[in-house]
């Protein structure tokens, strides 16, 4: 199958569509007319003699203009065009051969010309002999590239448009470079194809009228129309697969070894058999409606059930049949199972449900693409389908998700680690391959013509051939998918250059089934994953009157990291089942997404792991594992790219694996996601790596680099990641050699200096303040000891004795910036030291919960808190406290004795000069890259990484100043936190107003007119009069004129304040006015003030 089969922008039915309702021009014909007189030219070899820059300008006014409509500068009159030849791209990014946009020209007062517009898509053209996937030589990249180098130096660009005559293709910005709509112009001369042509890049459609096109449309159409389809599709996939199911555990034998399991691998063969009868029906590789054909056949005299004859169909398709004729496609799906076709059946109902799967269009509407994605959702499913028949209860986020680490690879992600990974291993081996054949040095025509011959026959046979690509947690197979779309793309690419060298030997290979067997392998624990992998790859290579590959050979089920058959049943010794693989030394390339499976299901395999793997820990997940084992498998110099969590990075448990890294291999990429949402449901803070293993004998790699690009979450939606990387601007390279077993830095080199300089100059904080952070209480069960006020005072007036083990304490969103807010919340401090015999009131109290109290974790006695610590006299000290989950820098002093739950620590030391360093922006900054990231971007201080955060040791003056400031800001803090509660009070008694808002909880930030009208909104509605009183009116006024002015006075001078402290803090580091600017030209999100200017701060 080719090119646009599957990887078009637009769906054929949706395209289909807006074709059959759209109004082509009059003169259509006379333009297709155009089209002819270069097809003509193109097969007389004319084009081919003409230099691509000799055709631009006839090639862009008769294409772009005659027949599209486009007006250049000329048919506009200097005011408005749409074609602009020679476009300049800005900020480096070179000049297009032409652009495609709303341009305008205007004159000032002055009488001096402006011009200005936007650019919609840039156009790259290349001559008749240039591969457009290709550089030619002498060039870095190929036009595709630079296309795609232009729309990534073009703010708001959609499209790119890459031509060398011969065929032109439309691609779209949020989509890879794999995805296009590609014309042949010999093709264009089929005037049904002219249309589609026409339709798809005409002035009319292809320009925005008011930010959003015809074809702007037609996209988001077909994509919507992917996901409905989709979804519609699995729905009663889903379900059909669950009604098999249940029918076989009624109908088959009860002696069956592993019952359940079996029959849900039987009920997937049968669907997968249907599934791939459909595809090839409507894709013309198997007659039109042959499973409704052979659903609704009858015979009065032989009466069989449907299912007999669905049988009939699939031995058919195995083996071959001649009326109907259907060709034997072999390859193990359809091949004779005992079990499914000698001793289960499928009721005539079954088989209707399974026909009415036939009706979705597999041509138009249903891609292989949506199929993988089905395939994929239906292993996550599984394991909740094998509770479903079994009665048993599950959990969602127990299921296989969980207990398999499956999570759905998305597509740009796939595609850009093969391009990484696979393309990088091919592009060194031409590279060594160009050298060797030296043939830029060769000047006489014929000679390098069959130097360059020979060189197309060698890297076909030597490198492409012997390829080995493997993904050690195949899944569904997505990133074998498409490591076969970029092989093919690469077979197909020395076929067209050894056809231009007019090569006449060329072999006749079947690509497909050379990639299958000579390039791709895998290996997943799942049965269910391997065999719809193997489906997936048939589907992507069924041809007509071709057998399906034998894929047993290549894609098998095993425990990628387990080797010890003693161990489990699924042991996989990767030697013995790939032995041809490794008789060459292993594979070149090794790509996937490893599961998500935490250390906690790993007990079992634990000594295992020890003994077996360099980079084990106790408390490491199965990933790292799988890094180390991807390694051991590739041959010196070869590639391995995964994406996987960034926790390695910083963790202590990923030491042993950093160190592995160093010493085995270089690393050539880190893409940094954070926390963007690249897996559904899943926050796995992802990152994917780029790793070569070292050669046999080691060099020396001080001078290699490591590309490093971080991704912010925002900015995926919007972007195609190859050229967001690829964009120096968002990238940079940092030494190999910085990356040690050490935590990494994945900073750009001056940001990493001033982060070096901060923990120089630092002394760590439990050495500073001469004690360490305390975790907070831990109760084991919330509900028994943390009691509301008026609980509280329910107790003590029963037994004034139970005081004193009941404490204030604060939850984490109580901890503010400068000073907590009390929520009147309390404790029950039932700690190990107290006898409950002496608080009986509490004793009665807690013996509600008895039941549930027992079954906690834990040796602790049925009343005791879970965690009963021996430093629970501190909390009773001046303190710091901060938060277990940070949004902001918020940290609080108190003199108040309060205790905090689980989700606060303390800081027993009263120092303000800490309180305003670790609140300070430069300790936010140097926060962000330092700690722990966790959902949503939130910071967690937890653990050795707060004792050792540096701190600076101050001068007397400035401890003294920063003293001084500290102390004035929780005075104010207290002051407006107190004002605002008396007047929010006030206002919601006097008005009664049940909700506030947002706005007016922050009235001291509303104009008085805006204040009026919120709390209009606010009070209890009246049909006919205005709820707002003049006596109300009056009392408004006069409380805004009270509260308001001292509020925002005392704002004004928190923010002087924080300015002030700001700058104290930079100084106790010694930062320079470079490194201020540095700090806050990389400042994190959510600072705690904001800077206009830095070099001004």
């Amino acid at each position: 199958m080719g090119q646009q089969d599957d990887k078009a922008l637009f769906q054929k039915k949706a395209l289909k569509n807006a074709l059959g309702h759209f109004q082509f021009p009059s003169d259509l014909e006379e333009r297709h007319k155009i089209i002819h007189k270069w097809v003509e030219a193109l097969k007389t070899g004319t084009l081919d003699q003409i230099s691509e820059v000799s055709l631009h300008g006839d090639f862009l006014k008769d294409i772009f203009q005659d027949i599209l409509g486009y007006r250049s500068v000329i048919d506009g009159k200097g005011k408005a065009w749409e074609i602009y030849p020679e476009k300049h791209i800005a900020d480096g990014g070179g000049s297009a051969d032409a652009a495609l946009g709303l341009f305008t020209a205007t004159e000032n007062n002055k009488g001096k010309v402006r011009l200005q517009g936007q650019v919609v898509s840039p156009i790259e053209l290349k001559g008749t002999k240039n591969n457009l996937d290709r550089a030619a030589s002498g060039r870095e990249k190929s036009a595709v590239e630079q296309g795609w180098n232009y729309a990534n130096y073009t703010p708001n660009c959609q499209w790119i448009i890459i031509s060398n005559y011969r065929e032109l293709r439309l691609y779209h910005v949020n989509k890879t470079p794999a995805y296009y709509e590609k014309f042949l112009l010999e093709e264009l001369a089929d005037l049904q194809k002219f249309k589609t042509f026409y339709f798809l890049l005409c002035r009319t459609n292809f320009l925005p009228v008011k930010d959003v096109s015809v074809i702007d449309s037609l996209l988001a159409a077909s994509n919507q129309a992917q996901e409905d389809i989709t979804k519609k599709l699995y729905d009663e996939y889903k379900q059909l697969r669950l009604n098999i199911v249940k029918h076989f555990r009624f109908v088959a034998p009860l002696n069956i070894p592993n019952r359940d399991q079996l029959l849900i691998e039987k009920a997937q063969k049968s669907l997968d058999r249907i599934l791939f009868i459909a595809f090839c029906e409507d894709r013309g590789l198997l007659p039109q409606q042959t499973i409704s054909n052979a659903h609704d056949s009858k015979n009065a005299y032989n009466p069989r059930p449907i299912w007999e004859i669905y049988k009939d169909v699939f031995r058919w398709v195995d083996q071959g049949h001649e009326d109907p004729p259907i060709p034997g496609y072999n390859g193990g799906l359809f091949q004779h199972d005992s079990l499914l076709d000698e001793q289960l059946n499928i009721p005539d109902p079954l088989c209707t449900q399974l026909k009415q799967l036939t009706r979705f269009d597999f041509d138009s509407e249903v891609s292989v693409d949506i199929l993988g994605r089905i395939f994929e959702q239906s292993i996550t499913d599984l394991e909740e389908l094998k509770a479903d028949v079994t009665k048993q209860e599950f959990n969602k986020k127990q299921g296989k998700r969980k207990k398999l680490g499956v999570f759905y690879t998305p597509a740009y992600i796939t595609q850009y680690i093969v391009e990484v990974a696979i393309g990088g291993h091919l592009q060194k081996r031409e590279n060594e391959l160009r050298q060797h054949f030296q043939l830029e040095e060769l000047v006489d025509t014929v000679h390098r013509r069959e130097r360059e011959i020979e060189f197309w026959l060698t890297y076909r046979d030597q490198v492409l051939l012997k390829t080995r690509v493997v993904d050690p947690a195949c899944g569904s197979g997505a990133f074998l998918i498409a490591a076969f779309d970029y092989l093919e793309i690469q077979y197909q690419r020395v076929n067209d250059n050894l056809r231009f060298l007019a090569y006449r030997d060329l072999e006749n290979i079947e690509l497909d089934k050379t990639i299958l067997i000579n390039n791709l392998f895998g290996v997943d624990l799942s049965p269910e994953s391997v065999e719809i992998t193997k489906l997936s790859l048939w589907l992507k290579t069924a041809t007509k009157g071709k057998s399906l590959t034998y894929l047993d050979d290549n894609i098998k089920v095993g425990n990628s990291i387990i080797a010890d058959a003693h161990l489990t049943d699924l042991a996989l010794s990767w030697e013995c089942e790939f032995p041809l693989v490794f008789a060459e030394g292993g594979f070149d390339v090794v790509i996937g997404n490893p599961p998500y499976i935490r250390q906690e299901l790993l007990s079992e395999f634990k000594p295992y792991l020890q003994s077996n793997y360099q980079t084990y820990d106790g408390v490491a997940d199965i990933y790292v594992y799988f890094y180390e084992q991807g390694l051991k498998l590739l041959k010196p110099e070869g590639l391995l790219s995964y994406i996987v969590t960034n926790k390695w990075l910083r963790s202590g448990y990923g030491e042993p694996l950093r160190r592995f890294f160093a010493q085995e291999s270089v690393f050539e990429q880190i893409i940094d996601f954070g926390h963007a949402p690249i897996f559904q449901d899943a926050d796995t803070f992802p990152c994917i790596v780029a790793a070569r293993k070292h050669k046999i004998i080691k060099t020396e790699n001080e001078h290699e680099s490591v590309l490093v690009c971080s991704v912010p979450r925002e900015e995926l939606p919007k972007i195609n990641l190859t050229q967001y990387v690829q964009n120096t601007e968002n990238s940079y390279n940092i030494p190999w050699s910085r990356f040690t077993a050490h935590a990494w830095s994945l900073e750009p080199p001056a940001v990493d200096e001033l982060m070096r300089k901060i923990q120089q100059v630092g002394v760590p904080l439990k050495d500073f303040a001469g004690v360490k952070p305390c975790y907070g209480i831990k109760t084991g069960f919330n509900e028994a000891f943390l009691i509301d006020e008026a609980t509280k005072n329910k107790l003590v007036t029963a037994d004034p004795k139970c005081a004193e083990i009941i404490k204030p304490y604060l939850r984490g969103q109580d901890i503010k910036r400068w000073v907590p807010e009390w929520e009147n919340l309390w404790m029950i401090f039932a700690h190990k030291d107290i006898d409950i015999e002496q608080y009986p009131v509490i004793k009665h109290h807690l013996e509600i919960y008895r039941n549930k109290l027992e079954a906690r974790a834990g040796k602790q006695l049925w009343w005791q808190l879970q965690a009963s610590p021996s430093f629970y006299h501190l909390f009773e000290e001046p303190k710091i406290i901060y938060q277990e989950i940070q949004f902001h820098p918020a940290y609080s002093y108190d003199t108040e004795a309060y205790f905090t739950n689980n989700k606060g620590f303390i800081l027993p030391k009263s120092d303000l000069y800490i309180l305003g360093l670790l609140n300070s922006p430069l300790m936010w900054w140097y926060n962000w890259r330092y700690l722990p990231h966790m959902k949503d971007e939130a910071l967690t201080p937890m653990g050795e990484l707060m004792e050792t955060l540096p701190i600076a040791p101050p001068t007397e003056a400035i401890r003294t100043e920063v003293e001084t400031i500290v102390a004035r800001l929780i005075e104010i803090t207290k002051v407006n936190r107190e004002a605002y509660k008396d007047f929010l009070d006030w206002l919601q008694i006097e008005y009664k107003i049940e909700k506030l808002g947002q706005k007016l909880e922050n009235f001291a930030a509303l104009e008085f007119s805006e204040f009026v009208e919120e709390v209009r909104k606010r009070m209890p509605k009246s049909k006919t009069v205005d709820p707002l009183g003049v006596s109300q009116f009056k009392a408004l006024r006069q409380a805004h004129n009270q509260y308001v002015p001292e509020i925002q006075s005392q704002k004004h001078e928190v923010l002087q304040l924080e300015y002030r402290l700001a700058d104290l803090i930079n100084q106790a580091y010694q930062l320079t006015p470079e490194e201020v600017n540095l700090m806050w030209k990389n400042a994190p999100p959510r600072m705690p003030i904001k800077v206009n200017n830095y070099s001004s701060f």
